[in-house]
């Protein structure tokens, strides 16, 4: 059984291959932090993004999706597409940025992506948690994964995002907000405003 509470739980175990490797399991709650975390998060990079003319919004810096506007959609969409594969469907294709021409428009469905994440993840118990999702990619191939797997990568994704998109909005002279978990918690618990 998982340890009880917000608790992680690391230990060393053998690989399918038979190597030395690191078993992590995660509580529902943990799991419910990271996601209101991550939410938060994600929250202020829109508001970030608020501060761009259309032009600065859409234009192509060679980061990974191009433009401001396109890492946000992939960032949006990739919270969709997990989600539907936790769920037993895997979509061929990802939103197209095109599609969310305003900060407006892409808030407008990010909001409805997270609130089925969000009860997802509230649904999760110890047990499902370890539930092995097997699905198919955009690209047409086929794996398998614990579901308490796919959704620490789910966060873990944005989190990357966001930091690409911090050096994005540098490179356009526009301040961004502080995103780190430790400041998440201090606001969170009212030491910081």
């Amino acid at each position: 059984p998982l340890p009880a509470g917000n608790s992680i739980f690391f230990g060393w175990v053998l690989n399918a291959a038979g190597r030395p490797g690191v078993e992590i399991m995660l509580t529902p709650s943990y799991l419910k932090a990271l996601f209101s975390y991550n939410r938060w998060a994600n929250r202020r990079a829109l508001v970030d993004a608020r501060r761009l003319s259309p032009e600065q919004y859409t234009r192509d810096q060679g980061h990974s999706w191009g433009s401001i506007r396109d890492v946000l959609v992939h960032m949006m969409g990739a919270e969709w597409i997990w989600l539907e594969r936790c769920q037993g469907r895997s979509p061929s294709a990802l939103p197209d940025g095109s599609g969310f021409p305003d900060v407006d428009a892409l808030e407008e469905r990010w909001q409805a992506v997270h609130r089925d994440l969000v009860n997802h993840v509230q649904a999760q118990t110890d047990d499902s948690l370890q539930e092995v999702i097997s699905y198919t990619t955009t690209g047409g191939r086929r794996f398998s994964l614990p579901r308490w797997q796919i959704l620490v990568h789910v966060a873990n994704h944005s989190t990357h995002h966001r930091g690409e998109l911090a050096a994005m909005f540098a490179l356009l002279d526009v301040p961004h907000q502080e995103e780190d978990w430790y400041y998440y918690f201090l606001k969170d618990s009212g030491q910081i405003k």
